[in-house]
This record gives C-alpha cells, structure tokens and sequence, in this order.
C-alpha cells in the first residue's frame, strides 16, 4: 500500500477523514448529521447513496459501544437513501444470535448471503 497514511489510531478518525475531509477532532461527538459527509454531495448530484458497515454488533464507525454504552456519534436522522444499520439490527437480534447453529452460520440470512440481501434491496 504504497503512500498509505493514516490520521488517527483507529477506524473513526480515518473514515472521518475520508468522507468529509476533516479531522475528528473538528467535529464534535453527537453532531454527525450536521458533518459535510461526501455522500452528501452524491445525492445533491442525484445520485442514490446507502450506507453499510460491516458488522453492528462488533466496534463500528458511526454507532459503537463504549464500556457498555452506546457512544453518542450515531445518527439522529438516517444518513443516506439506503441505510442498513436497522434492518442489521432486526436480523441479528440477540435471540436469533443463541442457536445450534455454528458461529459462521450466525450473521447469514438464512440461505441468503447479507451482501445478496444488500444488492437485491437497493437492485
């Protein structure tokens, strides 16, 4: 990865960075939505935006737990056109979590992939 950099120590300052071309330390927690986020500019171009992280229940960028909270950098109002944060949230409620079956088994939908769930939402 040649020329790779990087801004902060962990996901969040990096991924600020990238998306709004500012340092995290320039945006206050818990006032996310007010962030010039470059989906932003797609959609005022009229372009269709979704956002997917790769997983709710591990540390994520804009929603994670802190000592057993929730940190307060969530989103008050759904960011983009596609937002797939609640409906990961239905399909992996902790009681569908404890089952018989193997952990690998655990974040599919049934005998659908969650990223052909993704493209056939938004197809």
């Amino acid at each position: 990865m040649y020329g790779y950099s990087r801004v902060g120590d962990n996901t969040y300052p990096n991924v600020m960075a990238l998306l709004t071309g500012q340092l995290a330390e320039e945006r206050p927690l818990g006032l996310i939505d007010q962030a010039p986020l470059l989906w932003k500019n797609f959609s005022a171009a009229g372009y269709r935006t979704l956002l997917v992280e790769d997983s709710f229940i591990e540390n994520h960028v804009f929603n994670i737990w802190v000592d057993g909270h929730n940190d307060p950098r969530g989103f008050r109002s759904v960011p983009t056109d596609y937002y797939f944060r609640p409906l990961s949230v239905a399909m992996h409620a902790e009681h569908d979590l404890i089952d018989w079956r193997p952990k690998e088994y655990r974040l599919c939908t049934g005998p659908i992939l969650e990223t052909e769930l993704i493209l056939n939402w938004v197809g």
